[in-house]
């Protein structure tokens, strides 16, 4: 009979919690690697579209602009989806509509339907960008939020690393539709099912807060003991999820030298 120290079945639990939290954060990274890497590869295709339809770069580069304009206007709509509903149902959505824009710009004949498909995808990434993903990383980590934020943002460059240069190899070998059409499989085959299963499995239909238990007494503790120094301070100086609302984070220098960093 152990007197002292938690059953193993109960340390085993405990274990799976502390993993499953990371779990959130790789399923998330998936989702970026799949995002960023399929927007970042349109340079591949700029010299073979110029060169079958005698489009200008001009006229190819303004649809990239059109899906960054979208992609900007709609983020504060992607994060107040994410808010209302469920995060993970946003970011599939999001990348159903990327991989179904990926396979209808590898059938594209005319220059509108580049401008539209771009448009299309510019909000499905959107729905799919950290605008909605951050708050599943967040509401699992305190002590180690930056960290986790962190490694989960890293699957855009590695997205970049790994798709460009396989949208590359794919045009050489069969053309720029396919190379299109790869990348639309790679989406809907492979990132969406893959991340749908790390976030909407049990790991990520967890209570939050029961993963978060453990580092909220300490950052509670840290809180309690630091109280008479700290009187009058805000509440997220302690305790980030006690946070502010969006009425009070506007009213704060901090929140516009942020929002205006995105714009430089």
């Amino acid at each position: 009979m152990q007197a002292h120290g938690a059953h193993p079945s109960l340390q085993r639990i405990s274990e799976i919690k502390l993993s499953s939290r990371w779990i959130i954060v790789i399923g998330v990274a998936l989702v970026l690697f799949g995002t960023a890497g399929s927007r970042f590869s349109f340079g591949v295709f700029l010299r073979p579209l110029t060169e079958e339809f005698d489009w200008s770069r001009g006229s190819l580069s303004g649809a990239l602009a059109v899906a960054g304009l979208a992609t900007g206007l709609l983020r504060p709509v992607a994060g107040s989806l994410s808010d209302r509903y469920d995060a993970r149902h946003v970011a599939a959505v999001g990348l159903v509509m990327g991989g179904i824009a990926l396979l209808g710009l590898s059938r594209i004949g005319e220059l509108w339907q580049l401008y539209a498909l771009f448009l299309f995808m510019g909000i499905g990434f959107t729905l799919a960008s950290p605008a909605t993903l951050t708050k599943l990383v967040s509401t699992r980590f305190t002590r180690r939020r930056s960290l986790a934020l962190s490694l989960a943002g890293s699957g855009s460059a590695v997205g970049e690393t790994a798709l460009v240069p396989l949208a590359a190899v794919v045009l050489t070998l069969g053309g720029w539709r396919s190379a299109y059409v790869v990348l639309g499989i790679v989406l809907l085959a492979i990132v969406l099912p893959v991340s749908s299963f790390l976030l909407s499995s049990w790991f990520g239909r967890r209570n939050s807060s029961e993963a978060e238990d453990e580092e909220n007494a300490s950052v509670s503790a840290a809180r309690s003991n630091e109280h008479q120094s700290s009187a009058g301070a805000p509440a997220c100086a302690w305790m980030p999820d006690d946070g502010m609302s969006l009425k009070q984070a506007v009213r704060t220098p901090i929140f516009w030298a942020l929002t205006a960093g995105f714009f430089t």
